[in-house]
């Protein structure tokens, strides 16, 4: 555990603001962006029912870090209409943020090659000493961090409820790794749980703090593209995936590349976007060496031509009876040459 976190009276008043009950942000805004700061708006309109003492106590026990607009450390940067007044951040590595930041995001439903994409692009970004910046979702958010953080980088979650609340639950020990080796990030007060609402709104400051935006797979009208939008909108550099015609799963990337979003072959495409040197075309991560598939193996690697398939369909193109298939499929998980998921074989 680091040391404990020192707030100045501006800081705790500012927070003490963000976490008085039915505060909205313009009215935060306002409030703080008055003559004399947060201090001076406490202390001459002090919010209903807030308990200052309580909240200062709260602040310290969780060593919170208070980031207010237009003073320093605030990491959103002044040309980012609507960026909030004041973020509540916790976790043991706030450097992370003097890092280049990209953001990397996509679909909860994500397929098993959009997940293997996503960490390893975190992985390649953290040994590229690039913090990854996103949501902390499941599918496509929860792989890039996990494999930033297996790869011994740094992240920046940044989350839709208060700080005090794992969502969702299943990335309790994901949320415990990001504040070891990171910062989670939030506007919401303590105790805010999740709503609908408020992840569209939560999109807007991932995109603030990346330099440059990834979006892996999205679906057509899910968050990613609001996130990309948003992106678009604060005049960042968006990069999409390509991905299939028959993956609803990729729909959102291709409609993104049609309206001038700049394709992601391989990452090194993130390293030119940030105006960074690429080193040499590593791919997309380091595999270990495997043998080439033979055999029944071999021909039902080519019959998948790439794409996931049914044991059914995998039958029909070879030929092979189903315990044929069901023993070449097995050869071909042992070898790291394919996967299993919702019922689909998938070629890696």
């Amino acid at each position: 555990m680091t040391a404990d976190v020192v707030l100045s009276p501006e800081e705790r008043a500012a927070a003490v603001l963000a976490c008085a009950p039915g505060m909205t942000p313009p009215r935060l805004r306002e409030l703080v962006e008055r003559p004399g700061g947060p201090s001076a708006a406490l202390s001459v309109e002090p919010p209903g029912r807030v308990d200052e003492a309580a909240i200062a106590a709260t602040l310290a026990r969780r060593r919170t870090r208070v980031y207010v607009d237009d003073r320093p450390g605030y990491p959103i940067a002044d040309a980012v209409p609507g960026r909030p007044a004041v973020l509540l951040a916790e976790g043991d590595a706030p450097e992370v943020l003097q890092q280049p930041r990209v953001a990397v995001v996509g679909t909860r439903s994500c397929t098993l090659h959009g997940r293997r994409d996503a960490y390893d692009l975190g992985a390649f970004l953290a040994r590229a000493g690039i913090t990854v910046v996103s949501g902390l979702a499941i599918g496509i958010d929860g792989a890039v961090h996990e494999g930033a953080l297996d790869a011994g980088g740094g992240v920046v979650g940044v989350v839709a409820t208060g700080l005090d609340i794992v969502y969702p639950r299943r990335h309790a020990s994901l949320f415990d790794r990001a504040r070891a080796h990171g910062l989670l990030l939030s506007e919401c007060a303590f105790g805010v749980e999740p709503t609908r609402r408020r992840f569209p709104v939560r999109n807007r400051i991932i995109a603030g703090l990346a330099d440059v935006v990834v979006v892996v797979e999205a679906t057509i009208a899910g968050g990613a593209r609001i996130t990309a939008g948003f992106a678009l909108d604060y005049g960042r550099t968006v990069l999409a995936m390509p991905g299939s015609r028959r993956n609803p799963a990729a729909a959102g990337c291709n409609a993104l590349l049609a309206d001038g979003a700049h394709p992601l072959l391989d990452p090194d495409d993130v390293l030119v976007a940030l105006g960074l040197t690429p080193g040499g075309r590593r791919g997309w991560g380091a595999p270990p060496p495997r043998a080439d598939p033979t055999g029944d193996a071999a021909a039902l690697l080519r019959a998948c031509g790439g794409e996931p398939a049914t044991a059914d369909q995998l039958a029909s193109r070879t030929g092979f009876a189903p315990d044929r298939v069901a023993l070449a499929v097995r050869d071909l998980e042992r070898g790291g040459w394919m996967a299993r998921d919702r019922g689909y074989c998938w070629p890696r």
